[in-house]
């Protein structure tokens, strides 16, 4: 499969970055505030709004795209990232947002699902920080696409990259 210009397997993906770092200008981050629905309205389906929670951290799924939920065969949408949630996988996916919001840069995650009843899926997501007026991170914007390929049922767990902001 040909790889997008910044090297996701999914164009809506490449899409999605591009017009965040256009959104953020020279921020460190673009805001929910920037986003305009009319304006991603093609990624809409595969969009997930994470709120986040301070002291604890925590991460608390605000909107999941029909497609995740068509995709995973359930919606998460108000539900807390945890163990409850994603099994054994919890604690790497909270990492993973742990690092969106601690270092306010976007990652790039790939991820086969054997947390998941559909344990043949593999995911790729894009992972961008949103910022509130003060700088600091109060949401994520995930986009995740879902495929299988020869490698899914053999794929590491999960391979998270920081991407170049």
């Amino acid at each position: 499969m040909d790889m997008g210009a910044n090297g996701f397997r999914d164009p809506r993906l490449d899409w999605l970055y591009s017009y965040w770092l256009r959104k953020r200008g020279d921020r460190r981050a673009a805001s929910r505030g920037d986003l305009a629905p009319s304006e991603i309205k093609p990624v809409l389906p595969i969009l997930n709004l994470i709120d986040v929670r301070r002291e604890p951290l925590g991460f608390r799924h605000r909107l999941v795209g029909t497609e995740i939920v068509e995709r995973l065969g359930r919606d998460a949408t108000g539900c807390w990232v945890g163990s409850a949630l994603y099994g054994p996988a919890w604690q790497d996916i909270f990492d993973g947002l742990r690092a969106v919001t601690e270092e306010v840069r976007p990652y790039r995650r790939v991820a086969h699902l054997d947390w998941h009843v559909r344990h043949w899926l593999s995911m790729e997501s894009l992972e961008l920080p949103l910022i509130d007026g003060e700088g600091e991170v109060n949401m994520i914007l995930r986009a995740a696409s879902y495929f299988t390929d020869a490698q899914s049922a053999t794929r590491e767990r999960c391979i998270v990259t920081p991407l170049a902001a």
